[in-house]
């Protein structure tokens, strides 16, 4: 999977997680532009890990503001897998 192909699953999840309808991309800001609560972006935290079957720690969550971020960290956990 290469990373372009990462992000556009990513992204996929997040529109399904969430069930928006926003065109979501990586400058997305996930509290300011979606209104998500933090509870919320740890649920999609949990989908993000069983799509992709890495493990994400919930200290993450502080990092997280941005789509792009979640990206980022991802992609940097399946790079250890």
């Amino acid at each position: 999977m290469t990373i372009e192909e990462a992000k556009q699953k990513i992204i996929e999840v997040i529109v399904e997680s969430t069930e928006t309808e926003m065109e979501i991309g990586e400058d997305t800001a996930l509290y300011e532009d979606m209104g998500l609560a933090s509870v919320e972006v740890y649920v999609m935290l949990c989908d993000l890990e069983e799509v992709f079957g890495i493990s994400i720690p919930a200290s993450a969550l502080r990092r997280i503001r941005k789509v792009g971020d979640l990206c980022e960290l991802v992609i940097d956990r399946l790079s250890k897998n």
